[in-house]
């Protein structure tokens, strides 16, 4: 054996347990990712092709829709991280028709381009407990004491002060939670005396999320114990954005984190109140880099009284199918505005 070949080997043989302890961990970890995304080698396969992935994630409850999809873009990741940063508003949100954001000291004017249609503000004076509307049973007694205050006051006047006091409802919930987390949100008071509770259930969402639990233990803990202060580089914004949800309209409040993660970015969205048709909601939405471009990915756990019940099986298999539906174009929009898109 020549001398400069024994060399070589030696070389190899002092740097191999470098290779393993630096470069090793770094592939498994890239591994374990995908696989804590719910995806199998088959499907990883299938993120060459440039198309969404949709997949079915784990229900813990009767009431719960869990979806999770995602989609390799051609694009650099800092375009990709660029958009994802973008908060008011999100910029995966589809059919938003206004938005803003809450600060600790917000006034009834922070939510002055909310809307609150005429039919929804009579429909809110006639409210009674049941699916209509996610109050509480305290601001159910309040809304009676207010409907008394509204005699023989013109119906004009009457639709603006419904809608004054809806708004009243939201500033009161962002403060509640602003000051005690998801403890603080009151429940849904529902026909004999049935509660939804949305504290349960996104508490339920974040223990339930085997990224969070792997990859962001701390971020998972202070998420759980809200308001205590973030881990460093989070930072956190409170938007709230209107849309239509079963064609009615919904102002909806958030609670959003972002944080940098291997040269992308994680962004974990709770909606913490919405005033029908669905309790609450957690989004992971994240992006990492992935051959010569990128990968994003989105993981929503919704939860909804219409799910349960008689007929569960059934309405879980179309519930699923709508909120895949509008992941799916989200993510298409995201899309389009990175000009991946033909």
């Amino acid at each position: 054996m020549s001398r400069k070949l024994k060399q070589v080997i030696l070389s190899w043989w002092l740097l191999y347990p470098l290779f393993i302890l630096f470069c090793a961990p770094a592939f498994a970890e890239s591994l374990d990712i995908y696989r804590v995304l719910g995806l199998d080698k088959s499907q990883l396969t299938e993120l060459d092709k440039s198309q969404p992935i949709a997949y079915d994630l784990k229900e813990g409850s009767s009431n719960e829709l869990a979806v999770g999809v995602i989609w390799y873009f051609p694009v650099p990741l800092e375009k990709v991280v660029e958009k994802l940063r973008i908060q008011d508003p999100d910029m995966l949100d589809i059919d938003v028709t206004a938005h803003g954001i809450l600060t600790e000291h917000s006034g009834m004017g922070a939510l002055k381009a909310a809307i609150f249609s005429k039919e929804e503000a009579l429909n809110l004076l006639e409210a009674e407990p049941g699916d209509e509307f996610n109050l509480s049973s305290h601001e159910f007694e309040k809304l009676k004491a207010f409907r008394h205050t509204l005699k023989r006051t013109p119906q004009r006047t009457i639709e603006d002060a419904a809608g004054e006091y809806f708004r009243e409802i939201l500033l009161q919930r962002h403060d509640a939670y602003r000051r005690g987390g998801i403890n603080a949100i009151s429940p849904y008071v529902r026909k004999h005396g049935t509660e939804s509770k949305p504290s349960i259930e996104l508490r339920q969402a974040a223990v339930e999320s085997d990224l969070l639990s792997l990859y962001f233990p701390d971020l998972l803990k202070d998420w759980l114990d809200y308001p205590k202060a973030l881990p460093a580089g989070a930072s956190e914004v409170f938007p709230w954005i209107e849309k239509y949800v079963e064609g009615r309209s919904a102002i909806i409040l958030r609670h959003r984190i972002t944080m940098d993660w291997n040269g992308g970015v994680l962004v974990l969205t709770r909606e913490y109140y919405t005033p029908h048709s669905y309790n609450s909601s957690q989004w992971i939405t994240g992006c990492l880099p992935y051959r010569e471009g990128t990968v994003v990915f989105q993981q929503v756990r919704s939860f909804t009284d219409q799910v349960a019940g008689t007929g569960s099986t059934i309405k879980h298999l179309v519930g699923r199918e709508l909120l895949q539906d509008k992941m799916v174009k989200s993510l298409e929009r995201l899309c389009v505005l990175l000009g991946s898109c033909t």
